[in-house]
This record gives structure tokens, sequence and C-alpha cells, in this order.
């Protein structure tokens, strides 16, 4: 199956679910995890749409390497298809700076645009009409920073609230999300962490941890705040930016009987 790049999609880094699991299913667990994933769920049953800075640093432990991108989110509830713009102005790769990139998701094609390359890489996600659930946290084919469902985070997850120390962001609570054995999550991830910010209910930062430990994800949403929430985004936001308009493209579509991605 053809892939594009995932890292700075990681930098969505986490977990959005469908209801799909029934509350009696669900594992019991500590009440102020479910306090706290109760609040997570009802901030994201009622989102609209949500725009803010986002840093992400990708880690290789292996090879000693660190990259850094920072700059915008923005996603939009839509129909049939739920649409993401990210914008990464600033990146640095152990150092060096490099130019601009982007990734957007119109719906059905996912674009993955590279300044250096001067090229739009276009991976189609879903035939046109067809609908993509992006909050189901097994087959999302790209996971994102909000809407969990508290079923489906218990049971899916062991989940344990750590201590707060003095290099966590301000007022959130530290989830630690550790994949049950033999679930498909617990291929995909060994650890994902969750600052929830007490006042928002969204997570402030998202760690996520995989390949033995050899290579670590985070992002921080250093913004976020209840002005970062519904807070209009339209349609004219994922408008392609002037500065695309000679890129190449490069186009891969669905082959007949394909299975969408992930």
């Amino acid at each position: 199956m053809r892939r594009l790049p995932r890292a700075a999609i990681v930098g969505l880094a986490t977990t959005c679910v469908a209801v799909s699991a029934r509350a009696q299913d669900t594992p019991s667990a500590d009440p102020r995890v479910e306090a706290i994933l109760t609040a997570l769920q009802n901030r994201g049953d009622g989102l609209k749409d949500i725009r803010c800075n986002v840093r992400f640093v990708e880690e290789d432990q292996v090879n000693y390497t660190k990259r850094t991108k920072e700059g915008r989110i923005q996603f939009q509830i839509a129909e049939p298809n739920s649409r993401f713009l990210i914008h990464f102005a600033k990146t640095d790769s152990d150092g060096v700076l490099g130019k601009q990139e982007w990734y957007l998701f119109d719906g059905q094609w996912l674009l993955q645009v590279l300044e250096r390359l001067e090229q739009i890489t276009m991976q189609e996600l879903v035939r046109a009409g067809d609908k993509i659930d992006l909050f189901d946290l097994e087959t999302a084919p790209f996971p994102l920073p909000f809407g969990q469902k508290k079923d489906k985070m218990l049971a899916n997850f062991d989940i344990q609230l750590t201590p707060p120390t003095a290099d966590d962001p301000a007022e959130t609570d530290h989830l630690v999300c550790i994949p049950k054995a033999g679930s498909r999550l617990h291929r995909r991830y060994e650890r994902l962490e969750l600052f929830v910010d007490r006042k928002v209910h969204l997570p402030r930062r998202i760690v996520v941890t995989k390949n033995k430990g050899n290579e670590v994800n985070t992002v921080d949403f250093g913004d976020l705040s209840e002005k970062s929430i519904n807070a209009g985004v339209t349609d004219k936001d994922f408008e392609r930016p002037a500065a695309w308009k000679n890129y190449k493209e490069v186009k891969e579509e669905l082959l007949p009987g394909e299975d969408p991605a992930p």
C-alpha cells in the first residue's frame, strides 16, 4: 500500500475516536481518569473547528537526530468528511534551517507539499462521495489531537494519571496511556501521553513513543485556549496557497478494488 511519509502528520499525534464501544463494556478505571476523559469527550462533542499554533518535535534515539517544525493547524468538521490544514512555516533539522511544509486533507485527498521540492504529492484516502471516519481510533489513517471518546480510550489503553512535574505544561493533567496487549494499537504505539488542559479540556501536549522507545514524537499546541475552539474556520481557509501555483503535482489514486488507507 502506498503511503506518504507520516512525520508531520504524526505531529497531530494521538487519538480521535468514534463511539463504538458500549459504556457497559468499558473496563473500570481510576475515577479521576474517567472524569478527565469525560470532560475531553464532552468538549469534542461540541467541536465545530479549531485553529491554533503547533510545534512538532521528532527525536530519533538511535541516530541521535532531532527535527523541529513550527506553524499553525486548523481543523473543520464538514460533510461528507472533515478537513485539516497544517502549515509548518519553520523547520529545523539538527540546527539546519529548512523550508516550508504543508499537509492538507480536503475530505478526499491528502496533500503533502514541500517547498524544497516544489512538489504537491496527492494521496487519495477515500473515493469521491464516500465517508472516512477520522475519529476512529483503530482504523483512522492518521491520528488527530482531539475528539477522543472515553469508552474507546478505556477499551484500548491502560490509563494512569501521573503526578505533575516542572516540565509539564501549566494547568494540565498528565495521562499515560499504554496500549493493551494484542491490540492493533499495541503494534503502532508503545506509549501515548496526553497533557489535558484543565480549562479547555483538550490536549495541550501529546507525546507518542514508538519503535522500542527509539522514536519519540512530541506535539505542543502552545496557544490553545477557548479562542482556538469554534473560531469560525471557513472554506476559504482550505484554499491552496498562492505559493503552490507552479509546483509539480504527483497524484496517487486509489486503484479499482483497492481499500482506502490506512
